[in-house]
């Protein structure tokens, strides 16, 4: 309530009962301090918050900040990895592309099928539009290139089940030691032509049947007239069909006798040390009817998980450039077997043998 004099204000108390009354008196003077004591609080507290080191923008504004600076984080890092998905989905189209373009030439396809290169993947600091359309570009290729090899109207040299598509050891437990091509001669020491590749595995790893075919040779050559295979050991030969032929050569053991029909999968022997080899290791090569006859090739034009060094090369020329220097079948034809050591395999009863007549025996 007003009161008279210097007094803006007066509040009362009356506590009920016989308590005494109470009362607050606020003056002029009074209310010029409280102003002045309010206004001196919040410059105090002004100038605190700029003291410290973000400022009071900052102190506001700090945990916004944080936030965003999270976010940018986990945006980087879900980019890269982006990235690096694109770029491995780019390397695997590749090698599925240039696989595709093997098999429409195994398959006796135009060459406009097989013939065009396929573009490398843009580099790792390309922008992403860049990948983007090389992967549109080229699955689109793949997607073509598909379509034409469903067609039933291309006819390979050999018929399907015989192509030689399966590599003839276990590549889990086999390393390439020499590819198709000119290598160092480890015996003479000079560059010389090497007409398969030779994969090294444990002694007595199973060798077998690519595809199926007919055993042209089982054995080793003793006789000189052939001496250009007594170098190769023990040794089989299978024809596929239509010119197409494989060896298989440092064999421990024989599995297979000569003019015996094989489907693939099915052992053909061990991989061994015998001939020219200083570990056990096992020769393959694959011959395709060319222009001239029957020659050797590289093996991963058919078997196509075996390494290749260049496919582009390769298609435009599937015998590397090698000489015609390679041992003939027909001087192996004729040639007189030596002893070889027959496989073992375990008996399983009159009725198993006969059930699994031509069939591929557990090892």
């Amino acid at each position: 309530m007003g009161v008279k004099g210097d007094a803006l204000w007066e509040v009362q108390w009356h506590p009920g009962g016989s308590g005494r009354m109470r009362r607050l008196v606020l003056t002029r003077r009074g209310l010029r301090w409280a102003v002045w004591a309010l206004a001196a609080a919040v410059v105090v507290v002004l100038a605190v918050l700029a003291a410290l080191p973000l400022g009071l923008r900052g102190f506001l504004t700090s945990f916004t900040v944080e936030a965003a600076q999270r976010e940018n984080r986990d945006l980087r890092a879900k980019g890269d990895a982006l990235r690096e998905e694109e770029n491995r989905l780019a390397a695997a189209l590749r090698e599925r592309l240039q696989r595709g373009r093997r098999v429409a030439w195994v398959l006796g396809a135009p060459s406009e099928m097989w013939q065009l290169p396929c573009a490398p993947p843009p580099h790792v600091g390309a922008g992403d539009t860049a990948v983007a359309a090389w992967l549109v570009e080229q699955g689109a290729r793949l997607d073509v290139l598909g379509e034409s090899l469903a067609s039933p109207r291309f006819a390979s040299p050999s018929p399907l089940a015989g192509l030689p598509l399966a590599c003839p050891v276990d590549q889990a437990r086999a390393v390439p030691t020499a590819l198709f091509g000119w290598r160092l001669s480890p015996f003479t020491g000079k560059t010389a032509p090497h007409y398969g590749i030779t994969l090294a595995a444990s002694l007595g790893e199973p060798v077998r049947a690519p595809g199926a075919g007919r055993v042209l040779f089982a054995g080793s050559v003793r006789e000189r007239q052939a001496n250009e295979w007594t170098r190769f050991g023990n040794l089989v030969v299978v024809d596929h069909g239509g010119a197409v032929m494989t060896v298989f050569a440092h064999l421990r053991d024989v599995a297979v006798q000569r003019g015996q029909a094989v489907v693939r999968g099915q052992r053909l022997g061990s991989v061994g040390q015998t001939g020219w080899t200083r570990v056990p290791a096992l020769y393959y090569e694959v011959r395709w009817p060319l222009p001239g006859g029957a020659s050797p090739i590289d093996p991963g034009m058919v078997t196509l998980t075996l390494p290749i060094e260049d496919i582009d090369a390769r298609l435009a020329d599937p015998t590397g450039g090698l000489p015609a220097g390679f041992a003939r079948v027909d001087h192996l034809l004729g040639a007189r077997v030596g002893r070889t050591p027959r496989a073992r395999v375990p008996f399983q009863g009159p009725s198993a043998d006969r059930a699994g007549a031509g069939a591929a025996r557990p090892d």
